[in-house]
């Protein structure tokens, strides 16, 4: 089983109820056929903090010993090799184990203090993780809404079987079951709530019908606050249930208003650590994807709304590192000289939407996309929209030659080479690149949609309606 899906889940994990005492687990055990000279255990020391820590030991012929600090009930993952598996720990456990390392899930056997519960989580994941039948991809998305609905309660039923059966031969914890309740409950209600954009997302929309309102009853009779923060079900079910009213409202991710919408849904529809917790993973994708402006007014909202302190620092501290061209702020000034020798400034098109392009002569895309950028100055023509390309060349007269030549439209300016300080504030790593910025010369995207691509104008004239409506 690759490292995929679950440390993608993990990662995000933001958890705000947590007591901080003292406590370990010990996990030693034996590998037949080992795929490397070392074995890794990935854990969340801090799970207020998404930081992951690592403790890796050598194997002594083909023995180890892990010694883990756990303070809290957590989900860590057993790395050896290429492979990794997931693991249920509790303080003070202490596990035996055994597997070939060529077939590392199919062979991991548990005992000692724990084993109950991970041999189970072992047995789920190869009979429910692995097996394609019970996969809402490739096949079962095709489905159609009734017909998807079945599918998942024949799943939930077998999972919530398996787990009476299971538990009743070999007992596990009271924490241990509520976790395994979590992951079936909310695996079911997030491939739910996922089921339309997943289906028209991976190309199975032929003959599809939105779902009815009576498909999202369910979400009525949730109890939001069984889930638990460890489980990776419960967490991307969360977002997904908020990104699932916030589109509803008629929003999508490129709008400004975005993640504010969605900070807001979460508090109108969650309570206590549901809420905090879905909001501070909001928060962070605001960091990553949405407007400064906006994303430093819930933070602020954040910070007095009963969150952790440890979880305000940490998005205080993660949005100081990730603010530089974030949407929303003010894009690096300039001051270049255009093909016609006279010096233009960033600012001097403040009040105007400014498609931004960044290229070079001797790019083999960039060249591509000249007839494309053409077309799009002539379709923004008369309108409060204002192309501008900056050649980066190193040869001024090349890029000259051909501006003048194919009598290129918009604003073109010239700046030598990609070494220059500009390239750097503006973070290119590449040509063509391409940025939006509004009337106050702030980033609309850092990441536009190129000529070629159809929507790259309806984007444009969103944003421009955006502005205008704004305004008004």
């Amino acid at each position: 089983m690759k490292r995929i899906h679950l440390l993608l889940l993990l990662a995000a994990l933001l958890v705000v109820n947590y007591s901080f005492g003292q406590g370990k687990a010990v996990i030693t055990g034996k590998i037949t056929n080992p795929l490397s000279d070392e074995i890794t255990i990935i854990t969340y020391p801090n799970p207020l903090i998404p930081q992951e820590k690592e403790t890796t030991v050598e194997l002594s012929g083909n023995s180890f010993k892990l010694e883990v600090p756990v303070t809290e009930t957590t989900l860590a993952e057993l790395v050896h090799g290429n492979e990794v598996v997931p693991v249920y720990l509790e303080p003070g456990y202490s596990l035996e184990l055994n597997f070939n390392g060529d077939k590392f899930l199919k062979t991991i056997k548990f005992e000692g203090k724990g084993a109950n519960e991970n041999n189970y989580l072992a047995q789920y994941t190869r009979r429910f993780d692995e097996v394609e039948d019970y996969q809402v991809l490739p096949e079962n998305i095709k489905l159609n809404e009734k017909e998807f609905t079945e599918f998942l309660d024949y799943r939930k039923k077998d999972q919530l079987k398996n787990l009476e059966k299971y538990s009743s031969k070999s007992p596990v914890s009271d924490k241990f079951k509520t976790f395994a309740l979590s992951e079936i409950e909310y695996g079911y209600t997030n491939d739910k709530v996922t089921y339309p954009a997943l289906r028209q997302r991976v190309g199975a929309s032929k003959g599809y019908v939105a779902p009815t309102a009576a498909f999202y009853t369910f979400l009525n009779e949730l109890d939001m606050q069984k889930g638990l923060a460890i489980s990776p079900a419960y967490i991307a079910f969360l977002r997904n249930y908020v990104a699932h009213y916030t589109q509803t409202a008629g929003l999508s991710e490129t709008d400004k208003l975005y993640f504010k919408q969605s900070y807001a849904i979460a508090a109108q529809k969650l309570q206590g650590n549901a809420r905090l917790l879905a909001q501070a993973n909001i928060l962070k994708q605001a960091i990553q994807k949405g407007h400064i402006g906006y994303t430093e007014e819930i933070l602020n909202n954040y910070k007095n709304s009963g969150a952790k302190p440890e979880v305000v620092t940490y998005l205080e501290n993660y949005m100081a590192q990730n603010s530089k061209n974030a949407l929303g702020s003010l894009a690096p000034d300039f001051k270049l000289k255009s093909i016609d020798g006279t010096d233009v400034t960033l600012s001097d098109f403040k009040g105007k939407l400014v498609y931004l392009n960044f290229w070079q002569v001797g790019c083999g895309l960039c060249m591509i996309e000249l007839p494309h950028i053409q077309a799009l100055t002539k379709q923004l023509q008369g309108k409060n929209v204002v192309v501008v390309n900056v050649g980066l060349d190193e040869d001024e007269a090349k890029w000259r030659k051909t501006v003048t030549s194919k009598q290129l439209l918009g604003t073109h300016l010239y700046m030598k080479g990609l070494d220059a300080e500009l390239v750097k504030k503006y973070d290119l790593k590449e040509v063509p690149a391409y940025f939006l910025l509004d009337e106050e010369g702030r980033f609309l995207t850092t990441k536009a949609r190129r000529p070629s691509d159809r929507e790259a104008i309806n984007d444009i004239l969103h944003h421009l309606n955006q502005e205008q409506a704004s305004t008004k």
